[in-house]
């Protein structure tokens, strides 16, 4: 992924957080037909291997999972906070002379997958569950499908962990801007977008004029 050392991330906690706040990818794997694509929830391992693990699951049906299941090169694609940075939010000195730019935060995760047996995939299953409805009122549990509920569902569901290879990540928050720009942008953003304003005040914190 092509990146500029200004739009490194702050800590490795940070990009875990983005990944655990997203918690849904684009997940692309290599094939002797081309790429297959499949858009897939994950849970984050923090600890386990060096760069952390990820583990998700999909439908034996969909194509893509004969190549999880031979461990074919995988990139799972995660999106923070991002949106449209417009020059009308940057003060005229003399005029607004910056062009207009996309500011975003995302991770890739490049690995092998491993696939999981019917009970690795299935404490996977609690485990996504769990995390999905920990804040949730009156929340459901999976032991709500009824007896053989989720026996007669995991023969269609293929598990995998996804060790976290090779870890990127790109915040690219208007670190190479005028500060005077960035400042205008964060301001606009304040209103209508506040998480992408708050990333955008944490990546340009240390800036001076």
């Amino acid at each position: 992924m092509y990146s500029k050392p200004e739009f490194a991330p702050l800590s490795r906690d940070e990009v875990f957080g983005l990944i655990e706040a997203a918690a849904f990818a684009t997940v692309v794997t290599s094939g002797s037909q081309g790429l297959a694509v499949s858009h897939l929830p994950f849970v984050l391992d923090r600890v386990r291997d060096e760069n952390g693990t990820l583990v998700s699951h999909l439908a034996r049906a969909n194509p893509h999972s004969a190549l999880i299941a031979e461990g074919r090169e995988t990139v799972a694609i995660f999106h923070g906070p991002h949106g449209y940075i417009s020059p009308s939010w940057y003060p005229r000195n003399p005029v607004r002379d910056s062009a207009p730019t996309w500011n975003f935060a995302v991770v890739h995760c490049h690995g092998l997958p491993i696939p999981l047996d019917d009970h690795g995939t299935a404490r996977h299953l609690l485990q996504l569950v769990d995390m999905l409805e920990r804040d949730r009122d009156d929340r459901w549990r999976m032991r709500e499908l009824g007896p053989g509920g989720m026996e007669r569902r995991i023969p269609g569901i293929i598990g995998f962990d996804l060790p976290i290879g090779r870890l990127e990540a790109k915040f690219k928050m208007g670190q190479d801007e005028r500060l005077y720009d960035t400042g205008g942008a964060i301001k606009a953003l304040e209103q209508n977008d506040p998480a992408l304003a708050t990333m955008m005040k944490a990546h340009n914190a240390h800036r001076q004029d």
